[in-house]
């Protein structure tokens, strides 16, 4: 980005014409050359042309050289530009004020061609030097895009520029959705070009007086100045997300990356920076928690859910040691016998002071901080420690299905870690199902495939969660090693009274059984839908009409 140009431009302030024209044929085969006979037509060339670097004389009438360089330091165009003072005298007291006034260098006269050549030389080259140094104290080496301190103080100019002229400025705090997985499925390279092509596509929705800044890792950060009204901010976020709605090629493959945004204004949302930029990140999360690859606005209420998460978050780190996780079991019921011939294991959380958690609030919280690996080996160990010689009422043995999150999976080491807890409790491999979801599907890497297939050889029992509910739940089963089919509550909550709903879960019954799988039926609530599931041939079932999530021992008196 720095290296030296065959066109560094070089001005010559001279009284003297035969001095120009000797400084001129020393230096006009390296560099454009420009000069000026006096003081006052120097400032004038100096700050049209913003040269590289000023010979100046001394010793001129009217406008002396110390005076030409006091204007131009005085100057904030052409304060940065290196001078080097032309003099006859070689007096120390006559460098001493020149180099109080900003001098970079002297050159005595007469003047010799290698010394001119060196001594520019040196100036352009430390001026490249100062100018990389400054660019990467204040620009991101990655993207080239301002870095986080550079971007903050643009945001507060921003700010202060629009409260005095009574407009609005906006910041966006964005974040690349799944980027983490990029990073550990793809590599570290990988993930960079994403980063670059976002920054690409950032600066591509935005106007010259807008800026995109990189703050850290994935998280990039839009201002936007001298909005008169919300609805432009909009309009920004909106390009944004259509424009990233088009596949990166990244890695042989074209992968579609999103981003999620959260928008706050100043000075509606704060007139403080800072608080102004926690607003927008909270509102981002707000937007991760709806799915991602969506925008929100900051409200106030987004504060409280914030401290909430926070709140959560800090306890969850303790709730294993501290005993406050429980694994409950909800009965899986075979249809035709309506006997119990297993459970689902499901984490459950009290806090002494918090109460009851929803696994919907510390699930997803586990799973972005990566507690969810222990919380899921948790689950897995007590469930198979538990459930050991575990026999029904016809005394057969129970089996257990226990959901893996997509982070388990993401580490590569999930098939061995399961087979170190069979191992250790030694409960029969042929009995645990594992159930997984579209989500975890949707990789569709490698090492998703060899990991099910792995589990799969050592006779679990794989089963697909929620089917139904993604766009492409028929073709993974034909890309992987299924046994079972869950199917969504979803549809089986309105399934009497909707006949579009009866005709999808027979015909997944029908279709699950043509490709020799058994089917599920989850959120099973009353005596009609457990009936028409009979009718149509469902293999198992679970839900509140059997019996909600129970603690263990509660669980061994439904046996």
């Amino acid at each position: 980005m720095f290296e030296e140009s065959e066109h560094r431009t070089i001005l010559i302030i001279d009284d003297a014409p035969e001095s120009i024209g000797i400084l001129n044929q020393i230096l006009m085969d390296e560099y454009r050359v420009l000069f000026a006979l006096n003081g006052i037509t120097g400032l004038s060339i100096a700050q049209l042309e913003k040269p590289d670097i000023i010979l100046l004389d001394v010793s001129m009438p009217d406008m002396d050289g110390h005076q030409v360089c006091r204007e131009l330091k005085e100057n904030p165009d052409s304060k940065d530009i290196p001078v080097i003072f032309i003099t006859a005298r070689d007096k120390d007291e006559d460098q001493e004020i020149g180099f109080k006034l900003g001098a970079a260098d002297y050159l005595t006269k007469p003047i010799r061609p290698a010394t001119v050549k060196v001594r520019v030389q040196n100036q352009l080259q430390l001026r490249r030097s100062e100018k990389l140094i400054v660019h990467q104290a204040l620009y991101d080496n990655l993207t080239g895009l301002p870095n986080r301190s550079l971007s903050i103080d643009r945001l507060k100019y921003a700010m202060n520029n629009d409260m005095r002229n009574n407009k609005n400025t906006a910041v966006f705090f964005l974040d690349i959705d799944n980027f983490k997985q990029i990073n550990d499925t793809l590599g570290h390279d990988a993930g960079d070009k994403v980063l670059i092509e976002a920054a690409r596509r950032f600066n591509h929705c935005i106007r010259k007086i807008d800026t995109v800044g990189r703050l850290s890792g994935d998280e990039f950060i839009v201002i936007l100045p001298g909005l008169d009204k919300v609805n432009d901010a909009k309009l920004v976020a909106e390009n944004i997300l259509r424009v990233f709605s088009q596949p990166m090629p990244i890695a042989d493959m074209k992968l579609v990356i999103t981003t999620s945004i959260g928008i706050a204004f100043s000075p509606g949302d704060s007139e403080d920076c800072n608080q102004l930029l926690i607003n927008a990140d909270t509102a981002m999360y707000r937007s991760k928690a709806a799915g991602r690859n969506s925008y929100h606005l900051f409200n106030k209420d987004m504060n409280k859910n914030v401290k909430r998460r926070m709140t959560l978050e800090s306890h969850l780190h303790f709730a294993l040691e501290q005993n406050e996780m429980e694994v409950c079991y909800q009965p899986l019921i075979d249809i035709k016998s309506q006997a119990i011939i297993g459970a689902e294991a499901l984490i459950r959380w009290t806090h002494p002071e918090l109460g009851k958690i929803s696994p919907d609030e510390f699930i997803s919280l586990a799973e972005q901080s990566g507690m969810i690996e222990n919380i899921g080996a948790f689950v897995l160990k007590q469930g198979c420690q538990q459930f050991k010689g575990l026999r029904n009422s016809a005394n057969k043995p129970l089996s257990l299905a226990v959901n893996i999150s997509p982070q388990q999976f993401r580490r590569g080491n999930l098939p061995e870690i399961i087979n170190e807890i069979l191992d250790q409790t030694g409960f029969p491999s042929e009995h645990l199902k594992i159930e997984v979801t579209e989500g975890l599907l949707l990789d569709n890497q490698k090492v998703i495939k060899q990991a099910l297939e792995s589990l799969r050889n050592q006779g679990i029992c794989l089963s697909m969660d929620d089917f139904g509910t993604g766009f492409s739940s028929l073709s993974y089963l034909r890309k992987f090693p299924f046994d079972i089919i869950k199917i969504d509550q979803s549809f089986i909550r309105e399934m009497i009274s909707n006949p579009n709903d009866q005709a999808l879960v027979a015909a997944a019954i029908a279709m699950a059984h043509a490709l020799d799988m058994k089917v599920i039926a989850e959120g099973v609530e009353t005596r009609e839908q457990f009936e028409f599931l009979a009718l149509k041939n469902c293999d198992l079932a679970q839900g509140y009409l059997f019996s909600r999530p129970v603690p263990f021992d509660n669980f061994k008196k439904l046996l």
